[in-house]
């Protein structure tokens, strides 16, 4: 870390600045604390400040003008966003428009915290250090200014296309289609692959006037080339990969984050110059590093919707589903069904067992529900030890018997705890929509089917009044 770099936090709340400011400076930083937007405005406006951590909502401001100003007026301040669970919506959306990271307040830890600065000024650091080389560069070569020029452009662009939100097929394509226009090719292929061989994903192009059978073989060359490192040198499943692809010069450089690897292959008659290699080299590098920020925005945004204990959609994510799910099943008219789920007598659980076995039976509860469900239904921890399984094209008949059977399957699991093991038992509520149902009814309706169960003595599966 370097010391002294000096960071703008802004926060309304006066116990969040002063705490996260005592902080950030006993770890080397200097801060420059505001308590509104129009404080953050003048600070930004007095000196270079090398990163921001904003409020979403400010009094004055909301963070995302506060986000729009940095990036018009210092763009080569990172941005890290401060969001409550309400605001995660405008937190991605921050994302998209730039900003660094999203920390959300509820969750916030001090060393976490301390991570991403750290991350979000080594990637400003990188990108200056990047910046101040190409200058010099361009300044040592001006023979080579019209070359270097169109490369520099060509950097610029993979930074702009590959630094937002992408799927990893947009990757693939946006990253093929800058390679493709930087150099003279006869041949270029990418491919992504997933160890669990459900991510694979493969784009190439091939220079018009080409023989057909060039290009088939390029394609399949590329197909198996990630596969040779883990092939053997014999038998029948090495001798099917091509040695070679169907020109003299291939450049090809492999990618790796998390469990996808990934291959970059470029080919044509020519030998690359080692300004060629080189470039082509800084697009794989940029290609791997958008790769992971894939990955990064796609956990960021299961963090979002997902329970931190169990793993299961939260009561958030699973209210967006539910109003979803209702206007769907209204629409082409098919049932849909609801179950709310409560584990009878979970206090007495913690107090005899102690919290952290509490949460082993919260655990495996999730667990075997989402092993009796189907894809298509949506599990959801609603809260504490109440969950939720909503039911698409589910009938309430359907729906009952599902309830009863995972009423008397978690009866007769046993959970392993650290002194033992416990057998515990589930109160349900059933409900399913009518035309007269709202979302919001139907989560009500079988609350109320839940609470009628805890009254008739637990372990029961209830519906509305007269089921």
């Amino acid at each position: 870390m370097t010391q002294g770099e000096k960071i703008l936090l802004v926060d309304d709340d006066t116990a969040i600045l002063s705490t996260l400011t005592r902080f950030l400076t006993s770890q080397g930083y200097a801060v420059a604390a505001a308590a509104s937007g129009g404080e953050a405005l003048a600070a930004l406006q007095q000196e270079d400040i090398p990163l921001a951590i904003l409020d979403l909502v400010l009094p004055d401001a909301s963070g995302l003008d506060l986000l729009a100003h940095v990036r018009a007026n210092s763009p080569d301040t990172e941005v890290i966003l401060f969001t409550g669970l309400g605001d995660l919506d405008s937190a991605l959306q921050a994302l998209r428009l730039g900003a660094y990271d999203y920390l959300v307040k509820s969750e916030l830890r001090l060393p976490e915290l301390h991570s991403v600065v750290d991350r979000a000024l080594e990637r400003r650091r990188l990108a200056l250090a990047n910046r101040q080389l190409l200058e010099d560069l361009q300044s040592a070569q001006k023979e080579l200014a019209n070359i270097r020029a169109r490369e520099l452009t060509q950097i610029r662009r993979v930074g702009e296309t590959l630094a937002r939100p992408l799927t990893i097929p947009e990757l693939a394509k946006g990253l093929l289609d800058l390679i493709w226009e930087s150099f003279p090719l006869a041949h270029l292929g990418i491919k992504f692959q997933g160890q669990d061989q459900c991510e694979d994903t493969v784009v190439s192009r091939h220079r018009d006037g080409l023989v057909v059978q060039l290009n088939e073989q390029f394609d399949r060359w590329l197909e198996k080339e990630l596969h040779r490192d883990t092939q053997t040198s014999t038998g029948d499943a090495a001798k099917d990969l091509p040695r070679s692809p169907p020109c003299p010069v291939v450049l090809q450089e492999r990618l790796s984050a998390e469990d996808i690897r990934g291959l970059v292959a470029a080919g044509r008659l020519e030998p690359f110059s080692p300004e060629e290699a080189e470039l082509f080299r800084i697009f794989a590098l940029q290609g791997e590093a958008a790769l992971k920020n894939v990955l990064l925005f796609e956990e960021v945004k299961s963090l979002a919707i997902r329970d931190g204990l169990t793993g299961l959609y939260n009561s958030r994510h699973f209210r967006e589903v539910l109003a979803h799910q209702v206007e769907v099943s209204r629409r082409y008219a098919w049932p849909l069904s609801l179950l709310f789920l409560d584990i009878d007598n979970f206090k007495s659980i913690n107090d005899t067992w102690g919290h952290p076995d509490g949460d082993l039976v919260l655990k495996a509860l999730a667990d075997f529900l989402q092993s009796q469900v189907r894809q298509a239904d949506v599990l959801c921890r609603y809260g504490g030890e109440e969950f939720v399984a909503l039911l698409p094209q589910t009938s309430w008949n359907q729906a009952h018997r599902l309830a009863e059977r995972l009423r008397e399957g978690i009866a007769a699991t046993p959970i392993p705890l650290g002194q033992g093991e416990i057998h515990i038992t589930v109160s349900i509520g059933v409900s399913c929509l009518t035309p007269q149902l709202s979302s919001e009814d139907l989560l009500k309706a079988a609350d109320a089917a839940l609470y009628r169960a805890k009254q008739a003595g637990r372990n029961l599966v209830c519906g509305p009044e007269g089921r």
